[in-house]
C-alpha cells in the first residue's frame, strides 16, 4: 500500500510539473505578444526569455515528453470535434474550428511516428517548433501559427525520409566516380 501511495505521488508530481510548464509557456507567449494588461517592453523581454528557456528545456528533454504531446494533440482533436458536433454558442466560429481540427489531425499523424522511436536532433527541433506554434495559435486565436508548425515538421520529416532513401540507394554503389558499364566489362 505504501508503494502505491509513493507511485501516486510520483505521478501527481509529474502531472503538476507538466501543467506548470504549460502554464509558463502560455504566459510567456502572452507576455511576448503584449496580450492583456502587459504592454511594457520589460514584459516582452521576460516573455522572450521565458520562451527561449522553455524551448531549450524542451529540446533537451524531447524523448520524455514526445508521447505526452501526442496525447495532448489527440485530446485537442477530440475536443474540437465535439465542439463542432454540439454547436456550442461558446465555441469559436465553425470555419476556424474546422481548420484547427484538421491542422491538429495532421500534427497527430506527424507525431505518431515518435511514439515508437526517438526523434533525431532536427526532428526534435521541429517538435519544439510545433509546440511553440500551438502556444501562439492558442494565444492569438489564429491558425496560421499552427499551420507554420505543421509545415515545418512536415518539411523536416520529408527531408529525413529522402535522406534515408538516398543513403539506402547509394549503399550498394562503389565510391568512385566511374560508372560501371556492362559492355566495357567484356
Amino acid at each position: 500500500m505504501r508503494d502505491r501511495a509513493k507511485s501516486g505521488l510520483h505521478h501527481a508530481g509529474w502531472v503538476t510539473l507538466a501543467l506548470a510548464l504549460v502554464y509558463t509557456l502560455v504566459v510567456s507567449t502572452d507576455l511576448l505578444l503584449e496580450q492583456g494588461d502587459y504592454s511594457q517592453p520589460m514584459h516582452r523581454a521576460v516573455g522572450a526569455c521565458g520562451l527561449v528557456a522553455f524551448a531549450t528545456l524542451m529540446f533537451a528533454t524531447v524523448r520524455h515528453w514526445v508521447a505526452w504531446i501526442l496525447g495532448v494533440l489527440c485530446y485537442l482533436v477530440m475536443k474540437t470535434i465535439f465542439s463542432l458536433l454540439l454547436f456550442s454558442p461558446l465555441a469559436p466560429p465553425r470555419l476556424w474550428s474546422i481548420e484547427f481540427g484538421l491542422l491538429l489531425g495532421l500534427a497527430v499523424l506527424l507525431c505518431a511516428r515518435y511514439a515508437r522511436r526517438e526523434p533525431q536532433k532536427m526532428e526534435s527541433a521541429g517538435l519544439v517548433g510545433l509546440v511553440l506554434a500551438l502556444s501562439f495559435a492558442l494565444v492569438c486565436d489564429s491558425n496560421s501559427a499552427l499551420l507554420f508548425g505543421v509545415v515545418l515538421l512536415t518539411a523536416i520529416q520529408l527531408a529525413y525520409r529522402t535522406k534515408g532513401r538516398t543513403s539506402k540507394l547509394n549503399a550498394g554503389y562503389p565510391l568512385s566516380r566511374k560508372t560501371f558499364h556492362p559492355r566495357s566489362a567484356s
